[in-house]
Parts: structure tokens; C-alpha cells; sequence
């Protein structure tokens, strides 16, 4: 099945701007496999998130800290800016072997994560773990080469399925694995999937012969990064040290001025990750501003539903669920999230991808308002879970066709680049502000808490709503 590797080419002009010259006749056998590697070298991204939540409530006792936000923040935020980095390397340098190389740097971060005796290098390790996230666009870029036209479409869509899948799978595996060897297990069997995995990829996935003439925007990732890093550690001490503080008021405004001079340099850079001219448009600006929206409420849910379940009901909520239980409650969300998709696509396809993006809004609310004031039983929780995927699954899968249908075609790659990089934004910034509010009542959990929390997640649906219906009429654009 080892292909010899194609001879390098440039993707900027000629024959070979399609990317036809390095897909190479094999076998629909061949095909299959790569595919199939792909899907499972993409599934590090998904399982990085939900394998670990489900443990979020045993990993803050066995470092004694209820502040456990950084956890997922420092996936999010250097996700966000390795996506957009790592994804122009692939570019420059071949899509398979920057993959790769995120790969090991996501096993170097997870065994960190499995042996950290503190909780500073356990956020240090899931922030290398953040690399992985780079992987999902850079498998997509490897399917748009190497395989024939006719079957990329539905390798992207086993793609979509398995990031759907992972939602389901990866709390059952957590579960699992936390009752026999703690949560330091759900990282060793991370760490193993990812050498496994990663060395089947490097023996049998054929390289992308494709290279591009364009340069990386260091300047402006380190700006936006190191900005976004100062905000939320800004935001992230406002309960420890108090609204008013110097390392409160210091990090926010620094945070401040590093993301303005970044909006300042992106307009002059050659090949700025972010087109700032786009955002400015409504039809770009508010779609994005939607799915900023809609991925700090996915991240705000996975991470509140697993610690309320786990909750003792002593406490006077909670069912003291165990970290197996609490897959039930996730999976409701995951299996309602990807029976809706084809639905808000079928919804988009009659009505336009508006209709899509406001049933799925919606939804989301809804769910997120009941789990907020009706949560005394594990029927309601699961209920609200239903309706909650159904939002994220329509709201995610119309997103897309909310930009492919605003913007040109010429730069809709890019358009769809923002869309990533400020979606990890909004989980960034969600993670942290949730457990300001979860902990504003005090210095533990308490109901109050889950309820500000749910709250919040419920008026990002409603800001992601009005973008919706404010974004106007789209219309397709060639």
C-alpha cells in the first residue's frame, strides 16, 4: 500500500492548482485505509476534550483547586493559534509531516499530563495537547490532495462523523478508565492512541505533493496569542484577587493592547491570518461573532454538566453520578448534535442556511434556560441535553453554509479559517468566564453557581440568535 512520495510541486499556478497531479492511482482498498487513518488521526481532537471533562471534578480534588478553567483554556487558546500557524506550514512545508509532528507534540504534552505531581504542569502539558487541534485542518487539506475527486466528499463526511462520534465514544472511554487508574489513565490511553495512530499515518498515508509561496504570520500569531493569554489571565484572577486588582486590570489591559496592535499589523501583513477587512462586513462579522457564541456555550456545557451531575446531592443539588454515569448525560447531547446536523443542513437547504442557523440558535436556549431552572432530576438534565445538542449539532452545521453563502468563492478558505480561529476564541474566553461565575457565590460549588453559569451559556445562544436574524438575506454566491 506504501506509495513512493510524490515529487514536490508548487499549488500556486499551472496544472497543478487543482491539486489532480499528486493523486496517484491505487486501489479502492488503498483509498479506504487512508481514509479510515485519517478519521482516527483526527479523532485526537475530539478526545481531547471529551476524555477529559468528564474528570474535571476528580482531577480539582486530587490537586485540591476548584479553579480548574486553564484546563481546557490552554487547549483552546493554543489550538487557536496552531490551527491557523500550523495549518499554513502544512502548506509550505506538506500537510502530512506538519501533522505528524503536531501528533507528537500532543503525545509529549499528554504524557506530561499523565505524570504532573502539580496543577501548573498539567496545564502546561494540556497545552501542548493543544497542537492536536492543528491536525483536523491539515487532514482535510491531505483529503482535498491525495484522494480522487470523487471520493472527497465523503471522506470529509466520515471526517464530520467521526468528530461527531468522539463525542459519544470519549466519555464512555473516560468513564472507564477513571474508576480503575484515576484520571491519569484517561492521558496514558491518549498517549498511546496518538504514537499508535500517528505511526500507522507516517507508514501508509501518502504525502500531499502540493507546496505554497506563502509566508507565516508570526508576528501576528505571537500578537494575538500572547494578547489573548493576557485577557484571560486578566479575567481568570478577577475572583482571587478582585475586580479591581493590579494583575486583574494589568492583564486585561495588556490583553487589550497586544489584540489592538494585532488588528493594526493585520492590515498591513502579507499573509495575515485574519482579513480584517471581512470582519467589518455584516454578512462575515456576525456569523462569526455567531460561532464564537456557539462554541462558548459547547464548551460552558461539557464542562458544567459533568461537575453538576457529580455533584453530591448532600450539597442540595447534584446525583453524585459517577464519571461512567455522566457519559449518559454527554451522550444525549452527542447523539441529538449529530441526528440534527443533517437536519439543519436538510432545514438550510429549503429555507437558506439562515433558517438553519436560527433553529439551531434557538434550540441551544432553550436547552441551555432549561437545565439553568429545572434541574432537580436526572430526567430533566437529560431532556435539556436533547434540546442542547440539537442546537449545537443544527447551529455547527449551518454556520458553514452561512459563510459559503456570504463571501466569494475566492476567499472562502480563508473565511472558513476565521471561523475556526475565533470559535476557539469563544471556548477559550468561555471556560474562563464560567468559572468566575460558577465561584462568584463563593470559594466552592454551589447551585447558585451552576445557575449564573447555565445562564450564560443561554445568552450566548441569544446573541448568536440575533447575529442570525440580523446577518439579512444570503443569496449563493459561484
Amino acid at each position: 500500500m506504501e506509495q513512493a512520495p510524490p515529487p514536490r510541486r508548487t499549488a500556486a499556478t499551472g496544472s497543478d492548482a487543482d491539486g489532480e497531479s499528486v493523486r496517484q492511482d491505487r486501489s479502492t482498498a488503498q483509498n479506504c485505509a487512508i481514509v479510515a487513518l485519517l478519521v482516527l488521526l483526527v479523532e485526537i481532537t475530539g478526545l481531547t476534550y471529551t476524555m477529559v471533562t468528564p474528570a474535571l471534578s476528580e482531577i480539582a480534588a486530587a490537586y485540591r483547586s476548584p479553579d480548574i478553567s486553564w484546563i481546557v483554556t490552554a487547549v483552546t487558546l493554543v489550538g487557536a493559534i496552531a490551527f491557523a500557524v500550523c495549518g499554513k506550514l502544512g502548506d509550505v512545508c506538506g500537510k502530512k509531516a506538519v501533522a505528524l509532528v503536531c501528533s507528537a507534540v500532543f503525545a509529549v504534552g499528554t504524557a506530561l499530563c499523565a505524570t504532573a505531581p502539580v496543577l501548573p504542569l498539567l496545564i502546561a502539558g494540556r497545552a501542548l495537547q493543544g497542537f492536536g487541534l492543528a491536525v483536523l485542518s491539515l487532514a482535510y487539506g491531505l483529503v482535498r490532495d491525495v484522494l480522487p475527486k470523487r471520493l472527497i466528499p465523503i471522506a470529509l463526511g466520515f471526517i464530520g462523523t467521526g468528530m461527531g462520534a468522539s463525542a459519544i465514544i470519549g466519555p464512555v472511554i473516560s468513564g472507564l478508565l477513571v474508576e480503575p487508574f484515576t484520571f491519569r489513565g484517561i492521558f496514558w490511553f491518549q498517549f498511546g492512541y496518538a504514537i499508535v495512530v500517528g505511526l500507522l499515518v507516517w507508514r501508509f498515508v501518502p504525502e500531499s505533493g502540493l507546496r505554497a509561496r506563502a509566508g507565516v504570520d508570526w508576528i501576528g500569531a505571537s500578537l494575538l496569542g500572547f494578547g489573548a493569554l493576557a485577557f484571560l489571565f486578566g479575567v481568570g484572577t478577577i475572583k482571587s484577587a478582585g475586580w479591581l486588582s493590579v494583575p486583574v486590570l494589568g492583564g486585561i489591559g495588556a490583553g487589550a493592547l497586544l489584540i489592538a496592535g494585532w488588528f493594526h499589523y493585520e492590515r498591513r501583513a502579507a499573509d495575515p491570518l485574519v482579513r480584517i477587512e471581512l470582519l467589518a462586513q455584516r454578512r462575515v462579522g456576525l456569523p462569526l461573532l455567531a460561532n464564537a457564541c456557539v462554541q462558548f456555550a459547547l464548551v460552558g456545557n461539557s464542562m458544567l454538566v459533568p461537575m453538576f451531575v457529580m455533584s453530591a446531592p448532600e450539597g442540595g443539588f447534584g446525583f453524585g453520578a459517577t464519571a461512567l454515569e455522566v457519559a449518559g448525560f454527554l451522550a444525549a447531547s452527542g447523539v441529538s448534535a449529530m441526528v440534527a446536523g443533517p437536519v439543519s443542513g436538510l432545514i438550510s437547504r429549503r429555507f437558506g442556511p439562515r433558517a438553519g442557523m436560527v433553529f439551531g440558535a434557538s434550540a441551544l436556549v432553550t436547552g441551555a434556560t432549561l437545565i439553568a431552572f429545572v434541574h432537580d432530576t436526572a430526567t430533566t438534565v437529560l431532556l435539556a441535553q436533547l434540546v442542547f445538542g440539537i442546537g449545537i449539532g443544527s447551529a455547527s452545521a449551518a454556520l458553514p453554509n452561512v459563510l459559503v453563502h456570504a463571501v466569494p468563492a475566492d476567499v472562502q478558505g480563508i473565511s472558513g479559517g476565521m471561523l475556526n480561529l475565533v470559535g476557539s476564541f469563544g471556548s477559550s474566553i468561555g471556560s474562563q468566564v464560567l468559572i468566575v461565575l460558577l465561584l462568584l457565590p463563593g470559594a466552592h460549588y454551589t447551585e447558585t453557581g451552576f445557575v449564573l453559569a447555565f445562564l450564560a451559556t443561554a445568552a450566548c445562544g441569544a446573541i448568536a440568535l440575533t447575529s442570525a436574524l440580523l446577518v439579512g438575506p444570503l443569496h449563493q454566491r459561484r
